[in-house]
C-alpha cells in the first residue's frame, strides 16, 4: 500500500470519474462491462493507494465502493421497475388507452397529441421505458393510416416521457438518486410531489414546443425495407425456395449475383437454422435453401417463367387473408428481451419464432452482413419475414415489439386489474408517506407474486443489469469524489469562476452545466456525481441544499440533445430512423426552452 497527499488524491479522484465517462460514452463495450471494469479499478486503486481518515480506517475500503448494492433508492428503482412491468404485461393500459382513443375525432393530429399527453402523465408514474414501448406501435398504427412519417412523433414520444419524468420522486430513476444522496449527505428529504408544480409547468411548456415543432424540424426518412432495397424500382420482396429440380443448385452466388437473377437483389440466404447475409463469397446453392430477394414485378414474372423454385411473396399490399400469407414487419428488441446479448443463429430465431431476420437496424445504420452472428442489442430493429400467424404470435411475446398494433388483441382481465390496484396502492401509500417508499414498493413486487400478475421468472427478467451496475458504479463514483474532498474542490472552483455573482446566477449556471453533461454521459451517473457538488455549493452560499438538489433533478432530466444519455432515445432510433444530428437539431431548443422556463419559474416558487 502507498500514502498519497490528500491534494493528489483530489485531482486523481477527478480524472478517474472523467475516464470513467469517457468510458461510458464508448458504444463498443456493453454497459455491463463497462460498470464492472470501473468497479474493479476502483477496488484495486484504493487497495493500493488508500484513503485513510482521522481514525486510520481506510475510507474508501472495498465495502464502501460496494455499498450502493445496499442502497435504498437502488432498490426502490429496481422495485418499480418490476411493478411497471407487472401493469405492461397485463396490458391494461393498452385496453385503457385503446377504448379511449375510440371516442376521440377521426383526426390523427389529434390522436397523436393525446398520445403524447397520455405519455407525460403516465411517465411521472411509471417508468418511462415500458410507457414508451406500449406507445411506439400505437403512434405508428395511428401515422401509417395518415400516410405520415413515423420519424416525426418518436422522438417527441421519448422527449414527453422524458418530460413527465419531471413531475413526481418517482418519475425517473434519477430523482431517486439525488433524493437519497441528499439524504445521506445533508439528512434532508424530499417529499413525493415535492417539485410537481415547477416539474409541471416545465413539461408542459416542452410539450408545446414538441408539438408545434417536430413537424418542421425532424425529417421523414424511409422504413429500413425501402433502405434495404434503395432502389424504387426494386420494391417487391420475394422469397424463392429452392426446389428438388431447381437449375440454381449448384450456383455460386458470387457477391450477391446469380444466373437468372442479375436484376435483383439478394437480401439473405436460408439454409436451415443459418442465415447468410452478403456479401455471398462462392455460396453455393442447395436443394431446400431460401432466398429472400428485392425484385420490380416485371422482373419477377421472368423469374416465374423459369425452372428456378416456388415463390411466396411479401408484399404488404396483397389482399389474401390466408394465415399463410407472407408479410414483413419491423421489430425492436425490448430492453428486457432474452434476446439481448444473443445471436440470431444461437438462439434458432426462425425455430423459435417461424420468422426469418433479413435486415437490422441500429442506431441508425443499415446492417445487412453477419447479422447472424452479431449479438442483439436494446433498441434493436429488426427487419423480419414470415407467414401472418408468427407474425401475430410475435405480440404475445415480450422480446420483440412488433411495429404494429391491434386493438383486438387487448385484454382485459380480472389480473390487469389487480396490477393497477397494486401500483396504484404503491404510489399511494409513497406519496402520503404511509410507509417509506421502498419499503412500500417491495411490498408490491411480492404482492403482484403472490397474485400471479408476474411469475417469478418475470421478475427477475424485469431487472435490468445495466441499470442495476450504472447506478452501483454510480454511487461509487459519487462517493469517491464526495470522499476525497473533490466535491468540494469543484465547488470552490465555480464559486471563484462565478464570484460576486448572486445565487440565482450560481443556480442558472449550474443548471446549465449539468444539463450539457447529462448529454453526453449516463443522466444516472450524471445525477450521483453533481449532488455532492450541489449540496457543498448550497451550504457555502447558505441557501437550502434542497434547492439545488431539484435544481439537479430537473437538469440532469433534460437529455433530448442527443441519444446517449437516456434509454428512451436510443430506443425510438432504430424505429425512427433518425441520426444523431436530428437529436441535436430537435433536442437542443428543447433543452434551452427547459432552462428558460425554469429561470422564470424557480425564484416565484422557491425563495433564493
Amino acid at each position: 500500500m502507498f500514502n498519497l497527499e490528500n491534494e493528489t488524491f483530489i485531482y486523481l479522484s477527478l480524472l478517474i470519474a472523467v475516464l470513467s465517462m469517457v468510458f461510458y460514452a464508448i458504444d463498443k463495450f456493453s454497459m455491463v462491462f463497462k460498470s464492472i471494469v470501473i468497479l474493479t479499478f476502483l477496488l484495486i486503486f484504493f487497495s493500493i493507494f488508500p484513503f485513510i481518515g482521522k481514525d486510520g480506517e481506510n475510507l474508501l475500503n472495498p465495502q464502501n465502493i460496494l455499498s450502493g448494492f445496499s442502497n435504498t433508492s437502488l432498490i426502490t428503482v429496481i422495485s418499480l421497475l418490476i411493478l411497471g412491468q407487472g401493469v405492461v404485461n397485463t396490458r391494461v393500459l393498452d385496453g385503457f388507452i385503446s377504448n379511449f382513443l375510440q371516442y376521440l375525432p377521426n383526426n390523427s393530429q389529434i390522436v397523436i397529441i393525446v398520445c403524447l399527453i397520455f405519455v407525460l402523465i403516465l411517465s411521472a408514474f411509471l417508468n418511462n421505458t415500458p410507457v414508451v414501448i406500449i406507445f411506439i406501435p400505437i403512434l405508428q398504427s395511428v401515422v401509417k393510416k395518415s400516410n405520415q412519417s413515423i420519424g416525426k412523433y418518436l422522438m417527441p414520444l421519448s422527449y414527453a416521457a422524458i418530460l413527465g419524468g419531471m413531475i413526481t420522486i418517482i418519475g425517473s430513476s434519477t430523482n431517486l438518486l439525488v433524493s437519497d444522496s441528499l439524504k445521506r449527505y445533508s439528512n434532508i428529504e424530499i417529499s413525493f410531489f415535492e417539485f410537481a408544480i415547477p416539474g409541471t409547468i416545465i413539461a408542459l411548456c416542452g410539450l408545446i414546443y414538441i408539438i408545434i415543432f417536430s413537424k418542421y424540424l425532424l425529417t421523414d426518412r424511409s422504413p429500413i425495407s425501402n433502405q434495404l432495397v434503395k432502389d424504387g424500382k426494386n420494391n417487391f420482396i420475394t422469397k424463392i425456395i429452392i426446389n428438388d429440380n431447381s437449375k440454381l443448385i449448384g450456383k455460386k452466388a458470387n457477391e450477391g449475383t446469380l444466373e437468372g437473377l442479375e436484376n435483383s437483389k439478394i437480401l439473405m440466404i436460408q439454409r436451415g437454422e443459418h442465415a447468410e447475409h452478403g456479401p455471398f463469397y462462392s455460396f453455393i446453392l442447395e436443394q431446400g435453401d431460401i432466398l429472400v430477394i428485392s425484385t420490380s414485378r416485371e422482373q419477377l414474372t421472368s423469374i416465374l417463367s423459369q425452372n428456378i423454385g416456388s415463390i411466396e411473396s411479401f408484399d404488404e399490399n396483397e389482399e389474401d387473408k390466408d394465415s399463410k400469407n407472407q408479410v414483413i414487419t419491423e421489430a425492436m428488441v425490448t430492453p428486457s428481451s432474452s434476446l439481448v446479448g444473443n445471436t440470431i443463429e444461437n438462439i434458432s430465431f426462425r425455430y423459435r419464432y417461424g420468422c426469418i431476420v433479413i435486415g437490422l437496424e441500429r442506431k441508425s445504420k443499415i446492417i445487412t452482413t453477419n447479422i447472424g452472428e452479431l449479438p442483439l442489442e436494446p433498441g434493436d430493429t429488426l427487419l423480419i419475414q414470415g407467414d401472418k400467424k408468427s407474425i401475430k404470435a410475435l405480440r404475445t411475446k415480450s422480446d420483440l415489439l412488433p411495429m404494429e398494433w391491434t386493438t383486438s388483441e387487448i385484454q382485459n382481465n380480472n389480473i390487469a386489474k389487480i396490477s393497477i390496484f397494486i401500483f396504484l396502492s404503491v404510489v399511494l401509500l409513497g406519496a402520503f408517506e404511509v410507509l417509506p417508499l421502498v419499503v412500500a414498493s417491495l411490498i408490491g413486487v411480492v404482492s403482484m407474486i403472490t397474485f400471479k400478475v408476474l411469475s417469478v421468472r418475470q421478475v427477475l427478467r424485469s431487472v435490468d443489469n445495466n441499470l442495476l451496475l450504472l447506478i452501483v458504479t454510480s454511487l461509487a463514483l459519487g462517493k469517491v469524489i464526495q470522499v476525497t474532498g473533490a466535491a468540494n474542490f469543484l465547488s470552490d472552483w465555480l464559486l471563484i469562476v462565478l464570484d460576486g455573482s448572486s445565487p440565482l446566477t450560481i443556480l442558472l449556471c449550474f443548471y446549465a452545466l449539468v444539463s450539457l453533461t447529462t448529454n453526453f454521459i449516463s443522466n444516472n451517473a450524471c445525477a450521483v456525481l453533481f449532488t455532492p457538488i450541489a449540496i457543498d455549493i448550497a451550504e457555502k452560499l447558505n441557501v437550502d441544499p434542497k434547492i439545488f438538489a431539484i435544481a439537479l433533478i430537473f437538469s440532469v432530466n433534460t437529455s433530448f440533445a442527443t441519444p446517449l444519455a437516456y434509454q428512451t432515445n436510443l430506443l425510438v432510433m432504430g424505429p425512427g430512423h433518425y441520426k444523431f444530428i436530428d437529436y441535436v437539431k430537435f433536442g437542443l431548443p428543447l433543452t434551452f426552452i427547459c432552462w428558460i422556463v425554469f429561470f422564470l419559474i424557480f425564484p416565484v416558487i422557491y425563495e433564493i
